[in-house]
């Protein structure tokens, strides 16, 4: 008698779990986890843009650094409410390298910059705002914050007199600063259940490095995927 009545109970949870195993995969809420902040993470690729002074310690001149490499970033952010969230962010701006310029004469020798490169990378934090619109899958928004930016460059050159077309004194050399500043961006992106795609411009206006302003801009496309 006690094991029908087991067995009974095991078929009934059996039969409540399934309807409601069931009733999630239709309703798409399957993988949806208790989520009061509204934690979600990200990933996103697009064109950087790097513009900077590299300082040529060497030669005793600067370099102007402009490019448009690969870039990407990483997001994980909260939205607790609808209209206001907050996103920690790694951006990669990519390498931008430096071709060779021309000889010149200086104190009386041949010197010449033979190239660089330059790698921007930067940690930010920003509050984000949500322009509400009648339509539910697509959302504007603005974002605000501030970031820290590690640059990296290296560098080499001729700084020496040249014997027969050879060169009797070449150097290399790397150098890293660390600018801040703030960081503002915005864009779209179009909901389809957790899945987001979003569309998004983003810079960072860095503070004076080398003798130049660094204000690297990410333009990207990417997945956001909510909890």
């Amino acid at each position: 008698m006690r094991t029908g009545k087991t067995t009974g109970w095991l078929v009934g949870w059996t039969l409540l779990g399934s309807v409601l195993s069931a009733h999630a995969m239709a309703a798409g809420d399957l993988l949806v986890l208790y989520n009061p902040l509204g934690l979600y993470v990200g990933a996103g690729v697009g064109r950087a843009t790097i513009n900077q002074t590299q300082f040529d310690s060497y030669g005793d001149v600067f370099h102007h650094v402009d490019g448009q490499p690969l870039g990407w970033n990483a997001v994980v952010g909260v939205r607790p409410i609808p209209f206001i969230g907050a996103e920690a962010e790694y951006i990669d701006f990519g390498n931008k390298r430096l071709g060779a310029g021309p000889p010149y004469t200086f104190g009386g020798y041949t010197q010449q910059f033979l190239g660089g490169e330059a790698h921007d990378r930067a940690g930010a934090v920003f509050a984000v705002a949500y322009l509400p619109l009648p339509i539910p899958w697509a959302e504007p928004f603005a974002k605000l914050g501030w970031a820290q930016i590690w640059e990296h460059d290296r560098y080499s050159g001729i700084y020496g007199n040249l014997v027969n077309g050879v060169p009797i004194g070449q150097a290399s050399a790397s150098q890293s600063t660390h600018p801040s500043g703030t960081a503002y961006g915005g864009g779209v992106q179009f909901h389809f259940s957790q899945l987001a795609v979003r569309a998004q411009y983003e810079r960072i206006s860095g503070e004076r490095s080398f003798g130049g302003w660094n204000n690297p801009t990410l333009l990207s496309v990417g997945l956001n995927w909510t909890f």
